[in-house]
């Protein structure tokens, strides 16, 4: 039962860490995309250094920083229970 309980655990980890990857590309994504469109309205055409260290990059960051830890979590746990049969 533990064991059925360990398995269960590390494809959460594994599919949480991904999906809490996925929220942090698309974060930051969506703010480097925003801060470039704010700035190629303007005269300047390059790429303001708020687009890649700002609030919401470091953010967007953070977050896909969190889903890559549950994702080398769940290899460890992986790792370390029997396989499967």
């Amino acid at each position: 039962m533990v064991l059925d309980a360990g398995w269960l655990l590390q494809k959460i980890l594994s599919l949480g860490g991904l999906a809490i990857a996925l929220a942090g590309i698309a974060t930051f994504g969506w703010h480097f995309i925003r801060i470039n469109a704010v700035a190629a309205r303007g005269d300047s055409e390059e790429v303001p250094p708020e687009a890649w260290r700002g609030t919401g990059a470091r953010y967007g960051l953070s977050i896909f920083a969190a889903g890559v830890v549950l994702a080398v979590a769940s290899m460890i746990l992986g790792g370390s229970l029997p396989s499967r049969l």
